[in-house]
């Protein structure tokens, strides 16, 4: 009995065989890829903060991502709850790669060797003082990789969530209400009702 609980417990986490998912290789990845890409912010330095700078700054926040893709991973009773945490993540890093911090600007820290955000930060050194236009392109491709895991890992879990329900037998979208799943299956009705 005690060998059948920890294969049990071993399933749930790792899946049937003791492989990984295919959403749990793309959530790997995607952390490996956003720790690249915070090591990139950190000797740019224009974009960096709290704990390696004395100030609070987006970067300080955006390090609580990586509590939320551990909940993604190890979460399993509810494949919607890990679908929506990890749309958050990817509207959170998309938004934040838009408005905040532009390809542009990661360029800029290394092949200048000078921040081209405006504000305090403008001219700004990235740590290393390299000049580098090489690995200003590769951090905008480092950049590049991690949104388009993110959206891998989102559309692969969003098709778990969506298998699930189907093998429950619950398939219906889960944002509806349940009055608001009756009146769907009544206009439904209706439209099934006039082909005949």
């Amino acid at each position: 009995m005690k060998s059948y609980r920890t294969r049990n417990s071993f399933d749930e986490t790792f899946g049937s065989n003791g492989r990984l998912t295919r959403s749990e290789r793309l959530i790997l990845l995607s952390a490996g890829l956003g720790v690249l890409h915070h090591v990139d912010h950190v000797l740019r330095y224009d974009h960096s903060g709290w704990p390696f700078r004395s100030i609070l700054t987006p970067f300080t926040y955006s390090l609580l991502v990586y509590p939320l893709i551990a909940l993604v991973f190890f979460w399993r009773r509810g494949s919607w709850v890990r679908f929506v945490i990890a749309l958050i993540i990817l509207i959170l890093t998309q938004s934040a790669h838009i408005f905040l911090e532009t390809p542009r600007q990661q360029f800029c820290s290394w092949a200048y060797n000078a921040s081209c955000t405006p504000g305090r930060t403008a001219g700004m050194p990235n740590l290393l003082a390299w000049h580098s236009p090489l690995i200003g392109a590769v951090a905008v491709l480092l950049s590049l990789a991690l949104s388009v895991a993110l959206i891998a890992m989102c559309i692969s879990l969003f098709l778990d969530a969506r298998a699930a329900q189907k093998a429950n037998g619950t398939f219906r979208l889960a944002v509806f209400s349940p009055s608001a799943y009756k009146a769907y299956n009544f206009v439904a009705g209706l439209r099934y009702a006039r082909c005949l």
